[in-house]
């Protein structure tokens, strides 16, 4: 996606004007980022909420024995970040990298803070921001509690059926709390049907 599409779409979705949008993306760090390059580490003091321009970037945490967990996909027009981190100015709970190439633009705290004290139409935008996203985890928690394995993969396909396509399944089989073998064997006995 062109820079100009995303303010395009951002100020469709959020009734600020595209002026104002541009402002803010202006004064933005903006990167292209490399496959697996990470632009938030676990434990970074650097808190950042990303907006995806293009690709596809994967958010993710270790457990005690340095296993990844994946914790959400995003690909184009999609925020990413460490919402605690943001709010309470903490270091990230969660790395961020890029799962293909990719563009973003990295949103401090102190841009952030602005944005939301100069123009109030980004709080409306970022409240329904975050509603969603919360709405979109608690389904993810009752999946995780009481679908299948089988059942939560046809659930994330259906979902992001762009998604599945473009990466690896082992991030995948994380992201669905089941091993890259068993993820294997759902996809060969659904291949079957």
């Amino acid at each position: 996606m062109e820079r100009y599409k995303l303010i395009e779409s951002l100020s469709t979705q959020s009734n600020i004007p595209a002026r104002e949008i541009q402002k803010y993306l202006d004064m933005a760090e903006f990167r292209k980022v490399k496959k697996n390059e990470h632009i938030v580490q676990i434990g970074d003091p650097r808190v950042t909420l990303v907006l995806i321009q293009s690709g596809c970037m994967m958010t993710y945490f270790e457990d005690k024995r340095k296993g990844m967990h994946v914790f959400q996909f995003g690909m184009e027009m999609w925020w990413s970040g460490d919402l605690e981190a943001i709010t309470n100015g903490s270091p990230s709970f969660y790395g961020i990298k890029a799962i293909l190439p990719s563009e973003v633009y990295l949103i401090d705290i102190h841009l952030y803070n602005t944005m939301l004290t100069e123009q109030p139409l980004f709080q409306r935008y970022f409240r329904i921001i975050f509603q969603n996203a919360l709405i979109s985890h608690q389904k993810r928690i009752v999946r995780n509690i009481s679908y299948s394995a089988e059942e939560k993969y046809l659930e994330f396909i259906e979902l992001y059926p762009k998604v599945q396509l473009i990466i690896p399944q082992k991030y995948i089989a994380s992201y669905l709390g089941i091993t890259p073998e068993f993820l294997s064997k759902i996809r060969r006995k659904l291949a079957g049907k």
